[in-house]
């Protein structure tokens, strides 16, 4: 899937792109969706997937984000050969739906998309199918739409303090051996979520990939939600909560090999345009500090 870029055409002439990315490690990949949806006035369209291996579960896991209704979906999927079968839940404003998809590949620039629902007591029946196309060479122009994008939604709102920035952290008070790294925070329009993505400068070496962290409100259980997925990996899940001043605090169960760590994350905004980072865990020995570190707001966001 990696590089290139995949187009898929709907009979009414419209068409979404879809390019895929790395993870942390190699170890998962994420997939952008553009263009525009297939109603009579076209609507634009951007849609997120993600796809990771989780050590707890030992399979292929999923986490897609899509606009119309607060699309939220999670699953699982499982390669065979040429062909590639998921099951997932879609929650959504107006209830949660059971589907399915099915992937036929036909070379590496062409595979068919099946989307399956299930309606009744026969279980997942065909409800549409796509083919995606890969072209190489420069993307293709996106459409244009006359009104602006939207700005993140009231759920969202408590992250725009980290938006449109990068952050400088050091970990290690020896100023020869301390780690240096560099936090994004992105908003993903349409689809409503924060894309957030953490390296280690490397002086003049390649910097290295160590975090991404997906942030959304989770249509189903009204909750506000954190994905993490790390450059050994590990997989981390938990709710996000806001406390008294702004302060952002996490919950999460991490998932590391065969172990599964408490975590406690929390982000507290200080003076100056500093970030303040701390993680706890919690195991059989009781709870402990590994990680206190202040990010430094760094001008405008880099890629």
């Amino acid at each position: 899937m990696v590089p290139g870029e995949w187009r898929q055409t709907a009979l009414a002439g419209t068409s979404t792109f879809d390019t895929w990315h790395w993870g942390p490690g190699r170890r998962s990949m994420r997939v952008m969706t553009d263009g525009s949806g297939t109603a009579v006035i076209p609507e634009p369209w951007r849609e997120l997937q993600v796809f990771y291996w989780h050590p707890g579960r030992k399979q292929i896991c999923f986490l897609g984000l899509s606009p119309y209704a607060g699309g939220v979906s999670e699953g699982t999927i499982r390669f065979d050969g040429e062909t590639a079968d998921g099951v997932f839940d879609l929650h959504q404003s107006h209830g949660r739906r059971k589907l399915g998809l099915r992937w036929v590949f036909d070379g590496l620039d062409h595979y068919r998309d099946i989307l399956l629902e299930e309606t009744g007591p026969k279980g997942l029946q065909p409800m549409n199918e796509w083919d995606h196309y890969c072209t190489q060479g420069p993307p293709a122009p996106r459409p244009r739409f006359a009104r602006a994008e939207p700005t993140p939604s009231g759920k969202l709102s408590v992250f725009e303090p980290l938006l449109g920035h990068t952050w400088d952290g050091w970990i290690g008070t020896n100023t020869a051996d301390a780690l240096h790294i560099r936090s994004s925070f992105a908003w993903i329009p349409y689809a409503d979520g924060i894309y957030a993505r953490t390296v280690a400068m490397q002086g003049d070496r390649e910097s290295t990939h160590l975090f991404d962290t997906y942030f959304f409100h989770h249509t189903g259980a009204g909750a506000l939600r954190a994905l993490a997925l790390s450059h050994d990996g590990g997989v981390y899940e938990g709710d996000v909560r806001e406390l008294e001043g702004g302060a952002l605090e996490i919950d999460s169960k991490g998932y590391e090999g065969d172990q599964v760590v408490e975590h406690r994350v929390r982000f507290d905004f200080e003076h100056a345009g500093t970030l303040r980072q701390r993680v706890w865990s919690s195991d059989a020995q009781g709870r402990r500090l590994v990680l206190d570190v202040h990010h430094e707001k760094f001008g405008p966001q880099k890629d």
